[in-house]
């Protein structure tokens, strides 16, 4: 059951493309892909290899260390697929990187490494119309500069944003007064539809110097006690798509800071994590795909089994706080309350 293991390329893709009409398939932390016009493929291979050590480490500073220019030298033995494709008029080079490979070399850089545990915040964003942003509104791009700021984010940071649907349920139970007025709870009760543990208030407008201001404000809601924490509250200002990308860029900073898992050398320390109502193979086998998928996990084994509980020895890539926030992140676990002990789980089928 062994686990295998920005600046500047933002800068890069907001010169070379027009916002209009832009659509770029969903891709993985491990997967490149960037414009093909006005570079050579060896250049494309490069700017594709930053791309992916920011997203798989989440630092956005890592392609200026030497390491990182040492690794570019050697690129195609990290890569395994490659080539062009034409996308609404315009060429792009794919990449698809070694994960195995990625992740041990920046396990040797003294890196983190962010896995699969990306939520997508659910934004509840008031536009300058004083009406609530809609998840048609943004894929239809009628606002491209809005939808082209969170794309760029989300291509170069390896995470999304989901927006809500704004139908009659959510206008029944969200109204622009409560984002502007930051009822945190109104807003929780309507994000459960969505199955969102992180949501955003925010607030976007244009100021009489001309550049547009965005008031923004990421709320964790802790199901099990209902209470919502404030993580971060900023105001950014500059064009339209750039503040987009601000914001998006900043969510995925305090992501990474808290799910990214730096590999603690020499003695691995292990945990056992008790889950309760895993009564089925089915759902042990689910258990187990979970386990595997996660970053903080170097092994696990399955040591007790009874018709209540579930026993499951850890041992961890980095420490016990990792672990929990990983878990914790997991819609399919929530913690027992009915006991004081820590990494005690349900599992919610």
């Amino acid at each position: 059951m062994k686990i295998n293991v920005l600046v500047r390329f933002v800068a890069v893709i907001s010169m070379l493309f027009s916002m209009h009409s832009f659509a770029l398939p969903e891709i993985s932390p491990y997967q490149g892909v960037v414009s093909a016009e006005n570079s050579t493929q060896e250049q494309l291979k490069v700017q594709a290899l930053e791309q992916v050590l920011i997203k798989v480490s989440g630092n956005t500073s890592i392609i200026e260390l030497d390491d990182s220019k040492t690794l570019a030298n050697d690129i195609s033995s990290l890569l395994t697929q490659f080539g062009y494709q034409n996308i609404n008029g315009k060429r792009f080079y794919f990449t698809l990187f070694d994960k195995r490979k990625i992740n041990d070399a920046l396990t040797s850089m003294q890196q983190p490494i962010w896995g699969e545990t990306r939520p997508s915040p659910l934004i509840w964003l008031v536009n300058e119309q004083r009406t609530l942003t809609s998840e048609n509104m943004i894929n239809s791009q009628q606002d491209d500069l809005v939808a082209w700021g969170l794309k760029k984010a989300q291509l170069a940071r390896g995470i999304t944003a989901q927006f809500p649907l704004i139908d009659l349920d959510d206008s029944l139970a969200v109204s622009a007064s409560d984002i502007n007025g930051r009822f945190y709870q109104t807003v929780a009760a309507a994000s459960t539809r969505y199955d969102a543990e992180y949501f955003v208030l925010a607030n976007l407008s244009k100021a009489s110097s001309g550049s547009w201001l965005l008031k923004w404000e990421l709320v964790q809601h802790v199901a099990q006690t209902k209470n919502n924490q404030l993580l971060i509250k900023q105001t950014s200002s500059g064009d339209k798509s750039e503040v987009m990308s601000t914001m998006l860029n900043k969510i995925a900073d305090y992501y990474a800071q808290k799910f990214a898992v730096l590999e603690i050398k020499g003695q691995k320390s292990t945990q056992i994590l008790s889950i309760n109502n895993v009564y089925s193979l089915d759902q042990l086998m689910r258990l187990n795909k979970m386990l595997n998928d996660l970053n903080a996990v170097d092994t696990f084994e399955i040591v007790n089994i009874t018709e209540q509980q579930v026993a499951v020895s850890v041992t961890l890539k980095g420490g016990l706080m990792s672990l929990r926030n990983a878990l914790n992140a997991h819609s399919q676990l929530t913690i027992d309350l009915s006991t004081a002990s820590p990494f005690h789980y349900n599992w919610q089928p």
